[in-house]
């Protein structure tokens, strides 16, 4: 199944001519035209098809799941939303396995399908500003969106809560831009570490870090969400794991991060840290090699943290507690 799906992914969809899908052009890439510059990122081909690779990977990476809240324990969500869409796989997925709910699907970028089943519905939509659902959703998701927001605790996490009904979970499945070595074959010196470096301190500087999904399970509990719970998955940056699973796991992480890097780096260096774009693609010659070097037994953290909107009568000091704000 999962091997059908990576052969599965394909670029072809219907075309929007909404001037709002007039791709501005930098470095030879496409970026969002609507709220130009908020998200650094391309929408091309190409980062379309390293975005859908990447949500697989992380999918069976999680035991072949979409999503880990447990939605469905009081019966099936009835409106579910997918903030950042991207591709609009996921909530194409969730529209599959929930045909009777309407899910919704938002983006800066109108690169997702037109041809979609009845209950898919997709907008262009700056997720940053205030939200004006006016029903509210049984099931929120948001899925590799670091580096797209400056406060990601109240223009996301809040706003989840806000939205949801009583009882509703929203889950938040991200990574930081970072990577980890148990061993200390990834050194401080180390162009990969340098690049890992370079790229928080540039989005820092942006207001739009990039790590910052080590504190998503402390944010829920802030904004009022009760049933808290945090799950850490480490996955290789490429085939060095001796596991055959994480092996073949680490060996498409690689696929994920060379294809990338690129567009990963060039807007953030380009107009943070003033480098021009030769320089820029030079310096990620090292790093590249760094990426798919055995002997650098580099792993990423993909934290996935879910939490329930509480009900009326359960009590509200529970959160207080669990946030560690009782005295």
């Amino acid at each position: 199944m999962f091997q059908e799906r990576l052969k599965s992914i394909d670029r072809n969809s219907e075309s929007i001519t909404e001037s709002i899908a007039n791709f501005p052009e930098r470095f030879g890439r496409t970026y969002h035209a609507y709220q130009d510059g908020s998200y650094r990122f391309p929408n091309d081909s190409p980062e379309q098809e390293r975005l859908e690779l990447q949500g697989l990977v992380m999918a069976e990476l999680f035991g072949g799941r979409w999503y880990l809240a447990p939605i469905t324990a009081n019966g099936p969500p009835r409106r579910i939303l997918d903030v950042g869409t991207g591709t609009g796989m996921w909530a194409l997925e969730m529209g599959d396995r929930f045909p009777e709910a309407r899910v919704y699907g938002i983006d800066l970028s109108p690169i997702q399908p037109t041809a979609v089943p009845s209950n898919v519905h997709f907008f262009v939509q700056d997720a940053a500003q205030p939200w004006d659902w006016n029903e509210p959703f049984d099931y929120i998701f948001i899925r590799s969106s670091l580096g797209s927001f400056g406060d990601f605790k109240n223009e996301i996490i809040q706003q989840a809560f806000d939205n949801l009904g009583p009882g509703g979970w929203f889950e938040a499945q991200d990574f930081n831009c970072e990577g980890h070595s148990d061993d200390g074959t990834l050194t401080p010196s180390s162009a990969l570490q340098r690049w890992f470096d370079e790229m928080n301190m540039a989005s820092r500087l942006a207001n739009r870090p990039l790590s910052v999904a080590h504190v998503f399970k402390q944010w829920f509990l802030e904004a009022g969400f009760v049933d808290v719970h945090e799950k850490v998955f480490k996955v290789p940056m490429n085939g060095w794991a001796k596991d055959p699973r994480y092996k073949a796991l680490g060996r498409l992480w690689e696929q994920n991060m060379l294809s990338g890097i690129s567009g990963f780096s060039l807007s953030l260096f380009t107009q943070v840290l003033g480098r021009k774009p030769e320089e820029i693609e030079v310096s990620l010659v090292d790093v590249r090699k760094d990426i798919s070097n055995l002997y650098i037994h580099t792993y990423a953290k993909i934290y996935v943290v879910y939490g329930r909107k509480p009900f009326p009568h359960e009590m509200t000091s529970t959160t207080a507690e669990e946030v560690g704000m009782t005295t």
